[in-house]
């Protein structure tokens, strides 16, 4: 769980970075189709700094003019892309299932690893495992109504963390 000295800190940095590629003029609507919020970025936020702390690595708090870096923070000089698994459409609640979905055609967002977290801000986080993008590039690609993208269900992916850690 988040401390509530940590919320209010994730709040303040969610409001910057949504703000930020606002004004950068990124358009609210992904390429998916889905909708960009001050919500969804907190809750994707939240995701990157739970990721980050349970880890052991530093996370990075700066606002760019694209929200973030691109990838969240390094482990062993690679970069590491924490990917927050989303709401469902129909009841908001956290998924608890489903794919780590990476554009092949956005590789500003591609990393060495990526990390898959559920849960939700106020609903608190779970490390659902990991893979690395050599290894995620060699499963087929799938297309979820949006064109093809790199895939793999969270059932695939490795949740052992110390393994990571020696990644």
């Amino acid at each position: 769980m988040l401390s509530e000295k940590e919320k209010e800190h994730l709040k303040c940095i969610a409001e910057k970075r949504y703000s930020s590629k606002r004004n950068a003029g990124i358009s609210n609507i992904r390429s998916d189709g889905s909708v960009c919020s001050l919500s969804t970025d907190l809750d994707a936020t939240g995701a990157e700094f739970f990721a980050a702390k349970i880890l052991n690595q530093s996370f990075d708090s700066n606002i760019y003019v694209n929200g973030d870096a691109g990838y969240d923070f390094k482990i062993n000089n690679k970069s590491v892309e924490v990917i927050w698994l989303g709401r469902d459409k129909r009841n908001n609640l956290p998924r608890k299932t489903g794919n780590l979905i990476v554009n092949p055609h956005e590789p500003k967002r591609w990393a060495n690893i990526y990390v898959v977290v559920k849960g939700g801000f106020d609903e608190g986080y779970e490390i659902v495992g990991w893979t690395t993008h050599e290894d995620l590039i060699l499963q087929p690609q799938r297309n979820f109504g949006f064109g093809l993208r790199y895939a793999m269900n969270i059932t695939m992916l490795n949740n052992n963390l110390s393994e990571l850690m020696g990644v």
